[in-house]
């Protein structure tokens, strides 16, 4: 077809290819002549071919190529010299050849796709579907944005039932709690990584346990290399593209190309090797990094857990824990688990017996106010924890965990049960005769009393002072002084009676003490009760900055409880500051942390979402938000946050049905004026006043309802709260 001239050269072109014609038979000539007549035959073709039209010739995955065949692509493109045909190859990073180094050859490197290219891959192969945007993050992430990688793991989710829906139109079922490596990107990158020379195989599988990024110091203790063989292994690898450089100052620092070759790498050992390397990097990391291993210490449990030294990753668990435990609730919380989990594995003795009981104390402090409650796990660790204290003898051990298992009752709303639990605890810590178990016992007290609506009773608990100042660490109960967790709950109760300049003054002293103990968690609750009494005393700006404050420290940390509280006194701020539809959402969204975290404090915050939607005039729904923030109060003895709820009741009530409703209006009104009555609780009496003020106007009674607006301000200004005295006029009020 190109050129007739072509005819005598047919029968070895037949014969190459396997269908040589019998009548016409290829010359004998030996081998190597063969070639060469072959090579020459095919640099005619490819000059004929571009002189009628230009040409593209595509080979892919030259990495495969063998020596013939190297030799053979070697003259192919030699033959593209001064012709009209493009000679397109593709190969991953590791192949090399010398027809690279030509003037005319241009290497174009296929990079990563980014994180919106790969949401753009999905979208094609699974369609719109919100569910779909939820994967974009974490398949990027695991695959390193190689498509084919992309590919695979989105055909893995399907055939594991994850996605449903035809191509385009799929969404994700069931959640994905980790992505697995599909088998075919396993064997992809398995048969790369058995290609490399033995060293750098080596290398890059010890690399591999260290993690997805190493520094070069911490490889070269691990592998044990001579210096120069390692720079030249790591280069390799580098060439290869199996791994990045990240930094080369103040350390010299690689990462694995994609996430899912570091897994392969790791995953090719046997198990008895790659616990070997795991010892020998923390062994490394010990030895290496000695003025921070508190900081390390998460890293070294995770390695002497695969080593499989129990005894020693129990021990780095627990030492993480109680490190990153000031900032990360959530994972301390799964190291002390972790250590739980080592134990059982472990000869019982006194050593494992303070290392569980420590675990189990630890874990219910965390239920105890930043997690969410599960009676059934902490049952479970409070008759673990004793059996622990038992086997150790300790009496005082025993009582401590008496006292933070308390404090679960308390977050799951059972006020009643935690204050029984509580004086009991109390009972026990006078005869013990222990002053910081005695200590930790009446704080707990305090906090039973202030939070079941006995707030003078609450204040009288230290009546010598408070407790002493600094304590260890290790004997704060919940993870925070006893002297701070006082000044919170003294701070309240004083706001609760009507003192809201000693409230402020509490608050004040206990965010100075936390923060001289570096304390975050503790520092963004006490902004929470000062923007609350900020808010109480009507001062808009001062809300908003404690508010602010609290967010901070809650964006910080891993604590629902506190996040849930920030939420709370966002509203509060909104509230103030007539943004009332703001104030009805952020009460919702801490409404819902505090049922699974915190149900003591469910009753604030349904008795506040019931006071916004009121301010919205969406009355129907204030009602059944009251009515049942009056019933979570009563289970929790929350009687202070009852009184709002029923004054919210009593005015949606009358906003609704006027005069009519005037026999439930009453009794909503007087059941307010007992409890306040009751606890002491004079925060709420100038509310009150205003109350009745309303329902006065209703009456058409104008005496009652300007001698009761005027007893509203003398009281608001007497409790410390001149700026809701001076507010502008609310209905029935001028």
């Amino acid at each position: 077809m190109l050129d007739r001239k072509f005819a005598d050269t047919l029968p070895l072109v037949f014969d190459f290819l396997g269908v040589s014609d019998p009548q016409n038979p290829a010359p004998e000539i030996g081998a190597e002549a063969r070639q060469r007549q072959l090579l020459a035959v095919m640099r005619q073709v490819i000059k004929s071919a571009s002189e009628n039209r230009p040409t593209l010739t595509l080979i892919e995955d030259l990495h495969w190529l063998d020596a013939s065949s190297a030799e053979f692509l070697e003259h192919l493109v030699e033959a593209r010299e001064g012709s009209r045909s493009l000679l397109l190859l593709n190969f991953r990073p590791e192949y090399q050849a010398e027809w690279m180094q030509k003037s005319w050859y241009r290497q174009i490197p296929l990079t990563p796709l980014g994180r919106d290219a790969i949401a753009e891959l999905l979208a094609d192969l699974l369609g719109s579907h919100p569910s779909i945007a939820a994967l974009v993050s974490p398949i990027h992430t695991r695959t390193g944005g190689n498509p084919f990688f992309t590919e695979e793991v989105v055909q893995s989710l399907i055939e594991s039932g994850h996605l449903q829906g035809a191509r385009g139109a799929c969404q994700l079922i069931t959640p994905i709690e980790r992505l697995e490596v599909p088998p075919t990107v396993q064997s992809v990158l398995a048969a790369r990584i058995d290609r490399l020379p033995e060293r750098e195989k080596q290398l890059l599988q010890m690399a591999s346990v260290i993690g997805k990024d190493f520094t070069e110091s911490l490889l070269a203790d691990v592998a044990g290399l001579p210096a120069d063989e390692l720079k030249s292994a790591l280069a390799a690898l580098r060439r290869a593209e199996f791994i990045l450089d990240l930094s080369i100052y103040p350390v010299v620092e690689y990462s694995f190309k994609h996430p899912l070759t570091q897994e392969v790498a790791l995953h090719s050992q046997l198990q008895t090797r790659r616990r070997q390397v795991h010892a020998k990097v923390a062994r490394a990391i010990e030895r290496q990094d000695v003025e921070t291993l508190d900081e390390r210490a998460p890293l070294l449990a995770q390695h002497w857990e695969e080593a499989g030294e129990a005894p020693v990753a129990a021990v780095w668990h627990r030492r993480a824990a109680e490190w990153v435990g000031r900032t990360d609730v959530a994972a301390a919380a799964r190291n002390w688990q972790s250590v739980r989990t080592l134990l059982r594995q472990l000869p019982k003795n006194h050593e494992t017996a303070e290392l569980g009981f420590a675990a189990c104390r630890m874990l219910l402090s965390a239920m105890g106010w930043r997690t969410a409650v599960q009676l059934d796990l902490a049952r479970e660790l409070f008759e673990e924890g004793h059996t622990h204290a038992n086997s150790m003898g300790n009496q005082r051990e025993s009582l401590f965990l008496a006292v933070t298992y308390s404090y679960v009752l308390r977050a799951d709303g059972d006020i009643p049960a935690f204050k029984k639990q509580v004086l009991l605890n109390h009972g026990a810590a006078l005869a013990l005769q222990d002053p910081v178990v005695l200590v930790n016992a009446i704080t707990a007290v305090m906090t039973a009393l202030e939070e079941s609506g006995e707030f003078a009773a609450s204040l009288n608990q230290f009546d010598g002072g408070l407790p002493p100042h600094p304590m260890p660490r290790d004997e704060w109960l919940l993870g925070v002084s006893p002297r701070v967790l006082s000044r919170c709950y003294r701070g309240k109760s004083f706001m609760a009676i009507g003192d809201l300049q000693q409230a402020l003054h509490e608050h004040a002293r206990g965010l100075a003490e936390s923060s001289d103990d570096q304390h975050l968690e503790a520092s963004g609750y006490l902004h929470c009760f000062m923007a609350e009494t900020h808010y109480r005393a009507g001062d808009a700006e001062r809300t908003h900055v404690s508010a602010e404050l609290a967010e901070a420290a809650a964006h910080s940390l891993e604590s629902a409880g506190l996040v849930a509280q920030s939420l709370l006194v966002r509203g509060y701020a909104h509230l103030l500051a007539g943004r009332i539809a703001e104030a009805v959402t952020t009460s919702r969204a801490a409404l819902a942390i505090y049922r699974r975290t915190d149900r003591v404090r469910c009753g604030e915050a349904a008795a506040f979402l019931a006071e916004c939607l009121l301010a919205e005039g969406d009355l129907a729904r204030a009602q059944t938000a009251a009515e049942e923030a009056i019933i979570i109060c009563r289970r929790s003895l929350r009687r202070g946050y009852e009184v709002v709820a029923h004054g919210v009741m009593a005015r949606a009530l009358l906003r609704q049905h006027g005069a009519v409703a005037r026999i439930a209006v009453e009794a909503e009104l007087a059941l307010a004026a007992d409890l306040i009555e009751r606890t002491g609780a004079r925060l709420f009496l100038p509310s009150l006043f205003e109350w009745r003020a309303e329902f006065a106007a209703v009456r058409g009674d104008d005496e009652a309802r300007l001698s009761l607006l005027n007893q509203s301000i003398d009281t608001h200004e007497a409790i410390g709260a001149p700026l809701q005295a001076a507010r502008p006029a609310s209905p029935g009020r001028q």
